[in-house]
């Protein structure tokens, strides 16, 4: 059977900007006129220093957008240069990328056309030149490739102007998709549909409420479900947005029953939410593992980072450095394998490595999966070291 694999980068939200810059300094920990030195301070420079090290590759780096902060022309440059910067060490064939709200003059600081500066910072923003005309005319765009079909969409395409009058459908925060652009890429997909492809969906915006730890639930994509009904027809296998900067794994279930992987990618660099809902800054590597026209399963691994710490897999963060999709069977049939592997033993106990090994299955958990597993094998007297999602060391019986 024919298996499909793609790795990817996925880094969003990086908010960059000059520290001189007279908007409050504590906007990100990426300032385009930042010292490098000490690396712990510097998100990209600490993050270039793992990849070396650990030798990290990936096929594909994907960016939900808002490389720069209100829009600021320099934060914009060096946003999108660090992005590249990161992905020419990562040894990517190509940065695929789309625009966030904060990547446009829609508050008219600069020019009177909304777009003016995305469209000049370089012929591939944010996607290669040949894609370019039909990403700004529609808003959207398909990147085909042999293994892979991508469609990138631009959830600030009406971002026209800014209503201080009117807060909630300002279109300066809130993403919108129009039922015409919906209808052509449900064309499209009738039209190119190859169930073999790993199926990605990029977009800034957030298609559905995210509006948990008092996010607000005014600036999701208007007409955000239809789009998602439509990715689960063609059964896509994971959507990454960006925006609430809060990390987030989770399924919709769509209209035809088939439930899509949504990446709430959080940010890279912004500070904003650390004060507010104690998340971090952080750096995705996702594995996507395709079988034949079968749904995807992926494998995430997490780096969080803080402020002279720097990027490690973290342990206390709410986000776990490891995390999966792709398993909707009964957690039941997980926790029945376990058994049969420690009964096999003469110490009722393993390593977690041989479990993965044994039971692949466990890495294509989403985080809340996770705890629900752990939460059933303690039902069975059978405890972990530590929490899944920073993979524990040994599973065992609970002795008496």
């Amino acid at each position: 059977m024919a298996i499909k694999k793609l790795k990817i980068a996925v880094i969003s939200d990086l908010h960059c900007h000059p520290e001189q810059k007279e908007f409050s300094k504590n906007n990100t920990l990426l300032y385009s006129d930042k010292l490098r030195l000490p690396t712990t301070e510097h998100p990209v420079e600490n993050l270039l220093d793992i990849i070396e090290k650990e030798e990290i590759e990936v096929n594909l780096v994907l960016s939900p957008g808002d490389f720069t902060h209100q829009s600021d022309k320099q934060g914009f440059f060096s946003g999108w240069s660090y992005v590249n910067e990161i992905a020419r060490a990562l040894k990517a064939d190509s940065v695929i990328a789309t625009i966030g709200n904060h990547d446009i003059d829609s508050r008219h600081t600069y020019s009177n056309y909304s777009f003016d500066i995305p469209k000049k910072i370089s012929q591939s923003f944010p996607i290669e030149k040949k894609n370019l005309k039909h990403f700004w005319d529609t808003g959207f765009t398909f990147i085909e490739e042999e293994d892979f079909q991508i469609l990138v969409v631009n959830s600030t395409h009406y971002h026209t102007h800014y209503e201080k009058d009117n807060p909630i459908e300002n279109p300066a925060v809130k993403g919108k998709m129009d039922p015409a652009q919906i209808e052509q890429i449900e064309k499209y997909l009738k039209e190119n549909n190859d169930p073999k492809k790993i199926k990605i969906g990029l977009v800034h915006h957030h298609p559905i409420k995210h509006a948990r730890q008092d996010l607000g639930e005014h600036d999701f994509i208007e007409n955000g479900e239809s789009f998602l009904n439509v990715l689960g027809t063609f059964r896509f296998d994971l959507l990454i947005h960006g925006h609430k900067h809060d990390p987030w794994l989770r399924y919709y279930n769509t209209e035809s029953g088939f439930s899509l992987p949504i990446l709430s990618s959080g940010s890279f660099a912004a500070t904003n939410q650390i004060s507010w809902i104690n998340k971090f800054n952080y750096f995705h590597i996702i594995e996507i593992i395709k079988e034949q026209s079968q749904p995807a399963n992926g494998i995430l691994e997490t780096l969080t980072f803080k402020n002279r710490i720097g990027w490690r897999k973290d342990r206390e963060d709410g986000f776990y450095p490891y995390a999966g999709f792709g398993y909707l069977d009964n957690l039941q049939l997980i926790v029945d394998k376990i058994k049969t592997h420690l009964e096999a033993t003469s110490t009722g106990m393993l390593k977690w490595d041989i479990i993965i090994n044994e039971i692949p299955e466990v890495q294509y958990l989403t985080p809340d999966k996770m705890e629900e597993l752990e939460a059933k094998l303690l039902n069975e007297k059978i405890l972990v070291t530590s929490k899944i999602g920073v993979r524990p060391k040994h599973v065992y019986y609970e002795r008496d």
